[in-house]
């Protein structure tokens, strides 16, 4: 059965829906990634989050539950790793500029040399969300001569909106399509449901995506993402999708299990 999580080599978590709302622990969370801990298996928590691993942890331990960073895969970190990988050339750092957060500069600092002004070199810049402050106005106008200039636009998710304790705010997806638009440019995006981030985790994990089962609450962007590169996947309706939604789903986007929430799977963990 999916739902048996002893059968997978690793287990994959969405955050977000899945394992917490805001900064309240849902049910079954805590105590799932617990027994995954205690019984060595190997497990990652995944989000397309534009934070860091660092700051995720964080966010986690004050839910209650200890997670080091190097179980947690963001989409600004796949976006880092995307630009190290795609961009460094021996004797040579990126040019980037950052249009998305904090914690991509924190992630990058050093490893890159940053484009600051319409002058300087650039080889990709990295898109957010607007409401950060890295996006104001000015930078964007910059970010967008940076682009019809040749740099690469890299998305950090394709969400076209995402919610907040204001309600409904426009996602990188968005943020990146403008800017796309605007330059004529196709964007490259790294966080799920891309294939690259996926297999990049499954690189880190040391497992193959057929080896693992994922969970999460999205059908886009969880369960189309990981059956795409022949994960099996459990949906949880603790977030954003109903069951009339699965039940609805075409087979892409259909999951193979479907729980109300993680404590379901404490007895298989």
């Amino acid at each position: 059965m999916p739902t048996d999580l002893s059968q997978y080599e690793a287990v994959l978590l969405d955050l977000d829906g899945t394992i917490y709302h805001e900064e309240i622990a849902l049910p079954g969370a805590v105590e799932l990634i617990r027994r995954l801990q205690a019984s060595n298996r190997t497990y990652a928590c995944l989000t397309n989050s534009t934070s860091s691993p660092e700051r995720v942890g964080a966010r986690l331990n004050r839910m209650g539950v200890q997670v080091d960073p190097l179980h947690i895969y963001t989409a600004a970190a796949a976006s880092a790793d995307y630009v190290l990988e795609r961009f460094s050339k021996p004797g040579h750092k990126p040019w980037v500029f950052n249009l998305s957060t904090e914690a991509v500069q924190e992630m990058l600092e050093g490893k890159v040399h940053w484009s600051e002004s319409e002058a300087d070199p650039c080889d990709a810049v990295i898109c957010g969300v607007p409401v950060n402050v890295f996006a104001a106005e000015d930078r964007r106008r910059t970010a967008l001569v940076h682009l019809r200039k040749g740099a690469a636009l890299i998305g950090i998710c394709a969400d076209r909106v995402y919610p907040s304790p204001r309600g409904i705010e426009f996602g990188v997806g968005a943020m990146a399509s403008m800017l796309a638009y605007a330059a004529a440019v196709t964007p490259v995006y790294c966080g799920k449901p891309e294939a690259i981030f996926f297999h990049e985790l499954c690189e880190r994990l040391h497992v193959k995506p057929h080896q693992c089962v994922l969970i999460g609450d999205n059908l886009e962007s969880d369960i189309a993402g990981a059956k795409a590169v022949g994960m099996r996947t459990i949906l949880t309706l603790t977030g954003i999708t109903t069951l009339q939604d699965a039940t609805r789903a075409p087979d892409a986007r259909r999951p193979d299990a479907v729980i109300n929430d993680l404590s379901e799977l404490l007895a298989s963990a």
